[in-house]
Formats: structure tokens, sequence, C-alpha cells
């Protein structure tokens, strides 16, 4: 090898390695860049963190449920065809208005969900598990205003009876506390067709491995779960709270006869 070829052949090798480290330095921005984008995303949650997992859902279900983490943000819950029933759960101190700061979450301080999206067919009760009120839901046409249901009075633990929604949407209110809101939409376009209950529950998450084997023994498959922290002045629901998506292939009014001593269980007072 002569001289210009040592000298051509040093000059590429010292041009390949500057490449190289350029090359490292873009990977190693790049990955920084990754885990500070990850860091942010773990300290937006730090104070709702959970464990929802949607690809359980799809597995005890057949098809994908929105996961309780969704509900918790969101307040809302659509569900597929697959569903026979829903329960909706009136949980502790639904009565409060927000101003008070008494409820347990924002987006579901009266009903689990707030906003209910189900299939036509599909039949609905109320659950209750605020101590010591009666609760009487009315539900109205949206367009029309006209009342289409008028729940029969529930006394904790109590349920309503069973309704089977006309395609629509509803909007639901108290009879006597008439801060509390929510709304059911049913679907013209989907037929219920399977044969699930589903619903949401609230428990302190200290006890979620306890409420777990609980609604297992009861018949019922917790589809997800959401960790979050309660900053309510009410003390006894105050602090870290689960948000729960169970289901289960029990007639409603069995599931209902279930879930009445997992809300006496409660320490909800």
């Amino acid at each position: 090898m002569n001289k210009q070829d040592f000298q051509e052949s040093f000059s590429k090798l010292f041009h390949y390695r500057r490449l190289a480290n350029y090359m490292f330095i873009a990977v190693a921005v790049l990955l920084t860049i990754i885990l500070f984008s990850s860091a942010l995303a773990n300290s937006a949650y730090s104070q709702t963190t959970g464990n929802s997992n949607t690809n359980i859902a799809r597995t005890l279900t057949g098809v994908a449920v929105p996961d309780a983490k969704s509900v918790f943000n969101t307040g809302m819950l659509s569900l597929p065809s697959t569903v026979k029933s829903f329960i909706v759960y009136i949980p502790d101190e639904a009565h409060h208005p927000p101003t008070d700061n008494k409820t347990i979450s924002p987006n579901n301080a009266n009903y689990i969900p707030t906003n209910l999206a189900i299939p036509r067919g599909a039949n609905i009760a109320f659950v209750h598990g605020d101590p010591n009120h009666i609760h009487v839901e009315i539900l109205k046409e949206n367009k029309t205003g006209q009342i289409v249901w008028q729940t029969t009075p529930v006394t904790h633990p109590g349920a309503s009876d069973v309704k089977v929604l006309n395609p629509g949407s509803y909007d639901i209110s108290d009879k006597k506390y008439t801060n509390m809101r929510g709304t059911i939409t049913v679907d013209s376009n989907t037929q219920s067709k399977g044969d699930l209950t589903l619903g949401g529950f609230f428990v302190p998450t200290s006890s979620l491995s306890k409420y777990k084997a609980d609604f297992a023994s009861a018949g019922f498959q917790v589809l997800s779960t959401f960790d979050f922290l309660s900053k309510t002045v009410q003390k006894d629901i105050s602090g870290p709270i689960t948000l729960m998506i169970y289901s289960t292939h029990l007639p409603i009014q069995d599931a209902i006869a279930k879930l009445k001593p997992l809300i006496v269980s409660l320490p909800y007072r």
C-alpha cells in the first residue's frame, strides 16, 4: 500500500468512526427523551396510579369492555352487545352536591358510571351504597322531558326494580337529592344478545385483595381495577380507594342478591 492509499484508508476510517459517534449520540439523546417522557407520564398519575387491564376484560368477556381507569377519568362506560344487564351503583355520600366536597370521585360522584351507553334490550337496575338515605331515581326522555321510569324507593343496601328502556337518551336524577345527575343512552343499532351482567364498585384500596376474593366467591369476575386518592373531607371515604369493574353470568336479580352482602361489608357509614 503506498502512502496515498494509506492516507485515503485512514481518512475513510476516521470518517466512519466520526459517523458512528454521531449515531451513538443520537441514540442516547432519543433514549433520554423517551425515558424523560415516561417519567413525566408517571408523575402525572402519582395520585391516581392504577392497574387496569383491558386484556383481562377481553379474556373474561370476549370483548373489550372499557376499563376502570377509563371510567374513573371520563365518567363514561359504553357496553358491547354481549352485555344483558347493567347494575348502576349509587356510591356512599352520592347525595351531596360537589360544593360539599364529600363524594368519593368527581367524575362518578352520584352514579357508577355517570354516563352509561347500553345496547337495545339490556336490563338496568340501581343498587344502593349510600347508607342512611333513601333514593328514588327518575329517568326522563332527553328530548321531551317525559318521565319514563321512576324507580321503587331504594334503601341501603337494596336495589330498585329492573327496567328495559326503549332506544333513546335519558337524563337521570334523584327525586329528593336534585343535585344527582347522570345519563343513559340506549343504542338502537346494537341489540343485546349475551348473558353478561356488569357493574362498578368502590372499595378501600387496603382491602382490595379481600374484595376480589369475596367477589370471586359470590360468582363475579373482576375485569379491571383503578386505584386513586379520594381527597374528600368525609373521613370514612377519604384516602386510597379502588374502582372495580366486575361481570357475572348470573341474571341481574341473582347478581343483585349476591351484591347486597358485599355492599353491607363496606366500611362506609
